[in-house]
């Protein structure tokens, strides 16, 4: 729909090229509305069918699991999307879909989707993870998904309604085995003879096989009868496109390039004269872009910034101590979309460096560098998939049982084989997160499973990473992942956790340890060879002490070296508190960035 040039979106209130107000706006038509007697048919088998359509708002990727024992046991995980989504009419519904089929694999926000729901179907395996219940708050899910996509539609149906056919001669032949069963005995029981026994299973076989028969086949095309609506009303909601609906003019994507409305602060098309939201009149905008990077004069802050390049992952994406530059609006120009989103990050953008030595009792110190970085990226694109691995590994064990006579000699052996299986299925998420930087610098980025199943295209994301840098080692570290946009924290690892331990001072208690021991086996003579060197009353002391402590003399050099070894663990104890803490103090810039974020979040959700 068009009032001037400009094309107008259901949010719009006035014409950007001329300020009049739309007197007849857009609006949505959902399924129900396109086609209103969709669940007309279905109701006469499914009388609490249900349809709604709506938008991706949230997702969120989990996995549960089903673990049996025995003999044939089995531990399998299924994965699945737990989907929020949200209509015109403000209608919020949350639901569990497979991600393991292909067509789910790409599902994401702002997805128009129709769920069709015959009956109620729900899930019974439990939650893989326990932190999971904070977010799966119940366990029912899609039967019937219909995808309005503008490259095409797609639809899957669970197999909850496919109709299981059965036999007529297995039926006739198990109502007669049970006929057989009930009447026999009493004919063995002498209460009657065999020819009236097998007139009663004759009679009970015949009479009972034509109820069943007639009683499956009435079910059979009943559920055959309601498959094939269900087929038909699927069918049908696929006739429908966002066309249709209205959906490909639900909202406006936002520009970089687009400016703030002088007025109401609505974000508009630079072109546009007048705001769509207020119809204030816009002045011309003039387009400035500060850059944000500087160009980097002096050797010591091209020393920092090509320590602070990091190589894989979020390090990649880290500023540096001489590329961050504050961000002033030139006077007289309008703001852009661009120049706001580097305003509002560069708070959280940042680099930062700090030395420690780690101590050790009896080497040198390790010196060390701990350089932390933070980033602020936008999720522009998510490529995931699913993959499933299914397998049952079988083992076959055989004993034997010997059986001898009084004498011992076996006289027969028996032989026992046992096979018993377990069934490992697996299903785990992959892929990678499109991500754009706030100047416009557009990344692959890797993401961790836990980041990849809750970030969705248009979520702000706050990447936490430090360097560890020794004279032999260099180790990164994904210190977190922040969804700014879902306030949601993810803390995979950190340089806290790292410990060094050096080899000299392990080599010198090991030593120390054979030192001893070589003195308690061989104590009398050492004790004969220092009397010619060491005063007896000090010789002499020093075995009375032993004897007052009621131990052997010969144990003596242990009971030095466990003293010896408690001291070094007390020692090693203390310099490990304050390797921690120090550690701790270099993240510490990074800890108030991500502090800060979470308390000003509200700003991105207003980019």
């Amino acid at each position: 729909m068009q009032h001037c040039t400009s094309p107008l979106f259901i949010s719009d209130n006035f014409c950007p090229d001329c300020g009049d107000k739309i007197d007849n706006p857009l609006t949505i038509t959902p399924v129900e509305q396109c086609i209103p007697d969709i669940l007309d048919e279905l109701k006469t088998y499914c009388p609490e069918a249900s349809i709604y359509t709506g938008w991706v708002e949230k997702t969120h990727h989990y996995k549960r699991v089903h673990r049996s024992g025995g003999k044939d046991s089995q531990t399998l995980y299924y994965s699945y999307w737990f989907l929020t989504l949200n209509n015109e009419q403000g209608q919020e519904k949350t639901i569990s879909v497979s991600s393991e089929d292909s067509s789910l694999d790409s599902v994401s926000k702002g997805d128009i989707i129709t769920f069709l729901q015959p009956t109620g179907y729900f899930l019974h395996y439990q939650l893989a993870d326990k932190s999971d219940r904070q977010i799966v708050t119940h366990n029912q899910a899609a039967t019937g998904v219909v995808f309005h996509r503008n490259a095409g539609q797609e639809s899957i149906l669970e197999p909850a309604y496919e109709v299981e056919d059965f036999s007529k001669f297995g039926t006739v032949f198990s109502t007669f085995f049970l006929a057989a069963l009930v009447s026999m005995p009493a004919a063995f029981a002498e209460f009657y003879t065999f020819e009236v026994a097998g007139f009663i299973t004759a009679a009970v076989t015949v009479i009972g096989s034509a109820f069943r028969i007639n009683s499956k086949t009435n079910k059979f095309e009943t559920e055959s009868a309601r498959l094939l609506e269900i087929k038909r009303t699927v069918k049908r909601i696929l006739g429908v496109s966002i066309t249709q609906m209205g959906y490909d003019k639900r909202g406006r994507a936002a520009n970089n390039d687009d400016v703030y409305c002088i007025n109401c602060e609505q974000l508009v098309d630079s072109a546009y004269h007048y705001c769509h939201c207020c119809g204030q009149p816009q002045e011309p905008a003039e387009i400035d872009q500060p850059p944000l990077l500087t160009e980097v004069t002096s050797s010591s802050d091209t020393a920092i910034a090509n320590d602070s390049e990091l190589s894989q992952q979020s390090h990649a994406l880290a500023a540096t101590a001489g590329n961050v530059t504050p961000i002033s609006k030139a006077a007289g120009k309008r703001i852009t979309r661009r120049d706001k989103i580097r305003q509002v990050c560069e708070a959280f953008i940042g680099y930062d460096s700090h030395s420690f030595e780690n101590k050790h009792i009896f080497a040198k110190n390790y010196a060390c560098t701990i350089a932390t970085s933070s980033s602020i990226v936008r999720v522009t694109d998510k490529e995931v998939e699913t993959s499933v691995n299914d397998s049952t590994n079988t083992y076959t064990s055989t004993t034997r049982t010997d059986y001898t006579n009084g004498y011992g000699s076996t006289v027969r052996s028996e032989y026992r084989t046992e096979t018993t299986s377990h069934r490992q299925r697996n299903s785990n998420l992959y892929g990678e997160l499109t991500i754009e930087t706030p100047e416009g610098k557009i990344q692959t980025y890797k993401a961790a499973r836990s980041l990849l199943s809750t970030a969705d295209v248009g979520d702000w994301i706050m990447l936490g990473s430090s360097r560890l840098e020794g004279k032999a080692e260099q180790l990164d570290y994904d210190e977190f992942y922040y969804n700014i946009s879902k306030d949601n924290l993810i803390q995979p690892e950190s340089v806290t956790q790292w410990s060094r331990v050096s080899a000299k001072s392990q080599t010198f208690v090991f030593l120390m340890f054979a030192l001893a021991i070589g003195c308690s086996v061989y104590f009398n003579e050492l004790v004969d060879l220092a009397a010619n060197f060491v005063p007896h009353d000090i010789l002499g002391s020093m075995l009375g002490f032993a004897n007052e402590l009621s131990i052997p003399a010969y144990l003596l050099p242990m009971g030095v070296f466990t003293v010896f070894f408690i001291f070094v663990i007390l020692l090693a104890r203390g310099f490990s508190k304050d390797r921690k803490r120090d550690l701790s103090h270099s993240l510490a810039s990074l800890k108030a960035k991500l502090a800060k974020c979470q308390q000003e979040r509200e700003s991105f959700l207003k980019l």
